[in-house]
């Protein structure tokens, strides 16, 4: 124990003693008297004009401890007299408590920092990467599933890639050491390596793209950043310790430990409660088997599985590239993704909730504050057509999102003793106003829970490391139309769609020469005619709007397409599509290339496609390992969904805590308390007051209260014991 610091501390410095935190964890913690007291004081020897710098130890922990060998009772020792010179000691304090709300920033967390005219970067230090130092040739890329990595890059991280690591190119040509660009941006699973000096030949979880065509040389690079296999490697290694763990004749400092505990990035998952189309599972892996099956647990404590258990199931949606809202069902959503801080770190990083407040950016605990960033997607609804999205609950420019939706509650129809108001959340939008003038919600931020959850499916898509794509599609709008209204090719007059009782279900998937990503997954649905309403059965028609903004003709600073397959299954009833039931029709004989023959948005958004009798019933089975490598029932350590465990972007936010103060206030009236028991003092001199201890009512000393500086006793005071919650 220490004296209190004077120039630093404030006027009363309180603490709980042994007893009190014994009586608090029996539920049996109430105050009913206090005393007052001078026993640091020595009127003998210590002069009247310097008694208010008289030094005060600290508040003991142990002031009082009636159990086992620890046991002591240190209550005051010289009490001031209710009245007179003897009898009572004892006052009896009046309650009154307080609530007060405090914010702070926390330090942005994440793999990127951001530089002008809204650039991102890089972070290659150590702290976030194996090894930022290694790059692949473009030229070498041809399909394949292996690839060697060259050192000597720009930077000096220079860690030894390992089997299991996970491995990030930016397929950029070399445009800069760390910026970042629009560029396809794909993660890996290393299986193998083989090192050769500073050479590393490494096998990884699929095929690599395919630029073989596009005649690259020797100055065509790929950046390639070694991350690890888990939070544990480098992120998260130190499990905490407390102060009094830290060996002093350690010649490691305990701030050392404590700057490394200090994790630097953001956790992600992606539970699956459904398969990805196109997946066997008599032969594949499914979504029982992805590792983030866990937190599917979550997954419906949040709303995303069972309509039945709570109120707010039309609170998901999407807009498709007609700006038509189309809402998804709790229990249509097949995945989320769950972005999260857990990790070893001692301190509670972000308070005990995110700040919401509906204020200026200027002020502390402003929502405007909360941004989350994903510099590495290619937003189908960018507006500015530049990689990165960047996400808020108040987005800045569009004040009425904020005050008008938020906040918004999960009520239970299970127990209603939740409600009123339930679980708290606010929806997560970008900045890209559409046609309709409005911008696109992608998901949900719980700030009490201190989680985000992206539940736009396509975004999901995009951030997982399996999809093989960084690029997100938009919906397609689907309609009824008669049969060979716009096209003949032998279709059958009878149309695929006949009664209410049928529903089809459409998603696409581009076909590459470069790179194959996961089909569209966005599932649009559409049911059939009413027979009372139309004599003629019904086809469906998919037509698409002007939302292709990274569809490039030949380069690389988006995405190419050399074909174009339309996947769809009819199912009756209201039920959800089979993943095995899936079918794909090709209709790229159906569209305009251009003249390096690639796929452009103009020869999309000007054609109507069309799902007949006849082309439904010629289709072939879709089938995703056909276009991305997927693991089989017996293969282990393949990458598969659901294997993400960081976030690859940034969050910044205020944070908020709520302080319940137990306040004690403690009136000593004019001719009370007026005399001390202090034996070094003179009746009728001038007394001083350094102390102050609160009872229950078998008077044990629940709390106890040190002045920073003796004050004088004089007329009416009074003293505020505060205990903050």
């Amino acid at each position: 124990m220490s004296y209190i610091i004077k120039n630093t501390s404030a006027l009363i410095n309180t603490r709980v003693t042994d007893v009190g935190r014994r009586r608090i964890s029996q539920g049996n913690f109430n105050i009913s008297y206090f005393q007052i007291g001078d026993s640091e004081v020595n009127y003998k020897v210590i002069p009247t004009n310097t008694i208010t710098n008289n030094n005060i130890l600290e508040p003991s922990f142990n002031a009082h401890n009636n159990t086992g060998i620890g046991s002591n009772k240190e209550n005051v020792k010289y009490p001031y007299y209710v009245a007179g010179l003897t009898g009572n000691t004892y006052g009896i304090p009046y309650l009154n408590s307080g609530v007060d709300f405090v914010y702070n920033t926390a330090t942005p967390k994440g793999f990127f920092s951001s530089g002008a005219s809204s650039t991102y970067y890089i972070q290659n230090s150590s702290g976030y990467t194996v090894n930022s130092n290694l790059y692949s040739f473009m030229s070498a890329m041809t399909l394949t599933n292996s690839i060697t990595l060259y050192s000597g890059f720009c930077s000096t991280t220079t860690g030894t890639p390992q089997v299991n690591h996970f491995v990030t190119f930016y397929l950029d040509t070399f445009n800069s050491c760390s910026a970042i660009t629009n560029s396809q941006i794909l993660t890996y699973k290393i299986q193998s390596v083989s090192q050769v000096g500073n050479t590393f030949n490494i096998t990884l979880d699929r095929k690599l793209p395919d630029f073989s065509g596009l005649n690259f040389g020797t100055t065509e690079k790929a950046k390639a950043f070694i991350y690890p296999s888990g939070m544990t490697e480098i992120y998260d290694t130190v499990t905490p310790q407390t102060n009094w763990q830290f060996d002093t004749l350690n010649f490691e400092s305990p701030c050392d430990v404590m700057m490394r505990e200090n994790t630097l990035i953001w956790n992600m998952n992606i539970p699956w409660t459904e398969s990805p189309a196109g997946l066997f599972s008599n032969n594949f892996k499914d979504y029982k088997t992805y590792n983030s099956i866990t937190y599917n647990g979550t997954k419906e404590l949040l709303g995303y599985q069972e309509s039945s258990g709570q109120t707010d199931t039309d609170s998901t949606y999407y807009m498709n590239s007609f700006d038509e809202k189309v809402i998804v069902r709790p229990e249509e959503q097949k995945a989320i993704a769950i972005i999260h801080y857990t990790n070893n770190d001692i301190d509670f990083v972000y308070g005990e909730k995110f700040a919401t407040e509906p204020t200026t950016i200027d002020k502390d605990g402003s929502a405007r504050k909360f941004k989350l960033s994903i510099p590495t997607v290619m937003w189908h609804k960018s507006t500015t057509n530049k990689i990165g999205l960047d996400l808020y609950i108040d987005p800045p420019g569009y004040p009425t999102y904020f005050k008008t939706n938020p906040p918004n509650y999960i009520k239970s129809t299970k127990n209603l003793d939740m409600n009123d108001p339930g679980i708290r959340y606010y929806h997560l939008w970008d900045t890209n106003r559409g046609d309709n003038n409005l911008i696109n919600r992608v998901g949900k931020v719980f700030p009490d829970h201190q989680i985000i959850v992206i539940d736009d499916e396509e975004l999901v898509a995009a951030m997982s490391y399996k999809s093989n794509r960084n690029w997100t599609l938009p919906a397609p709008k689907l309609s009824l139309i008669t049969p060979n209204t716009c096209f003949n090719n032998n279709q059958t007059a009878i149309g695929i769609m006949t009664s209410t009782a049928e529903t089809m279900w459409v998603t696409y998937l581009f076909v590459g020469d470069m790179v194959q990503g996961l089909h569209c997954n966005y599932y649009s649905k559409i049911i059939g005619p009413d027979p009372t309403c139309t004599t003629t059965s019904q086809n469906v028609a998919i037509r698409f709007g002007n939302e292709f903004p990274f569809l490039r003709d030949g380069d690389l600073s988006g995405f190419t397409a050399s074909g174009l397959k339309i996947l769809c299954q009819k199912v009756t009833g209201n039920v959800r599509p089979d993943p095995a039931g899936w079918r794909e029709i090709d209709v790229t004989n159906q569209i305009t290339f251009s003249n390096n023959g690639y796929i452009i948005p103009s020869s999309l958004t000007g054609v109507t496609f069309e799902i007949s009798q006849t082309n439904y019933n010629s289709a072939s089975a879709y089938k995703l390992q056909d276009y991305i490598d997927i693991p089989t029932n017996g293969q282990q350590n393949i990458m598969n969904f659901g294997e993400e465990f960081y976030f690859y972007g940034n969050l910044e936010t205020d944070i908020s805590a709520t302080i319940y103060e137990m306040r004690y206030l403690i009136t000593l009236n004019t001719n009370q308390f007026t005399s001390t028991s202090n034996p070094t003092w003179t009746p009728g001199t001038t007394s001083y007051i350094s102390e102050i201890g609160l009872y229950n009512d078998k008077k044990e000393l629940m709390i106890v209260s040190k002045l920073q500086s003796p004050q004088q006793r004089q007329g009416v005071q009074q003293f505020v014991v505060k205990l903050d919650w």
